[in-house]
């Protein structure tokens, strides 16, 4: 027996070749091997792309799998209708063309995004898992007020990146609870974007 696989929305800021949106939003669409093979137990079945570059893959890819673009991010958690629609929700806010700060952190929309998903959630009086892509924002009191949001609203909550979905060469799955006498990261490219993922 076919198990339904449960629908998700994405929400992103960019979907071009290798964004963060590519990486993990392509896996549910193409399997994690890009083959087809071995599906994750979720289906795309709508998406919000923040900005639009010349190489924005979504229209080609909503057209090759079925899913549905909205102007909007509670279009996207709603499929156009009047309340949410979905399982779970994908918070994707890396890459595009945003602002910096004094501290020369790029200041992605992570704090709107979930705003705006939060309003479905209270609107519909339901909340679902949402899934946010890397920190949570580039400020504490951002971070701290989509915390507290969450728990307002019971949401399941989780932040992350793209890196556990990514191949390891040599793979290395260590026993848990095994001790490592020492161990080095290196790491490249600006500390905001990529220290995180030297860290994990």
């Amino acid at each position: 027996m076919v198990k339904e696989r449960k629908k998700v929305a994405a929400i992103v800021t960019e979907y071009r070749r290798w964004s963060h949106a590519d990486v993990i939003v392509s896996k549910i669409l193409e399997g994690y091997g890009h083959d087809g093979k071995e599906m994750p137990s979720v289906e795309l079945v709508s998406l919000y792309v923040d900005q639009k570059p010349k190489s924005d893959m979504a229209p080609a890819l909503a057209k090759k799998y079925g899913f549905t673009i909205y102007d909007s991010i509670a279009g996207a958690l709603t499929c156009g209708g009047k309340t949410l629609a979905v399982d779970g929700v994908l918070s994707i806010g890396e890459h595009g063309s945003y602002p910096k700060n004094e501290r020369g952190q790029i200041l992605y929309p992570r704090r709107r995004f979930f705003a705006e998903i939060a309003k479905v959630f209270a609107a519909s009086k339901k909340s679902v898992p949402v899934f946010s892509d890397k920190h949570l924002a580039a400020g504490w009191e951002d971070a701290k007020w989509m915390v507290e949001e969450s728990r307002r609203l019971f949401v399941p909550f989780l932040a992350g990146s793209s890196i556990p979905l990514t191949w390891r060469r040599p793979e290395l799955n260590p026993p848990r609870g095994c001790e490592f006498a020492s161990a080095i990261q290196i790491g490249y490219g600006p500390m905001e974007g990529y220290g995180f993922h030297a860290l994990e």
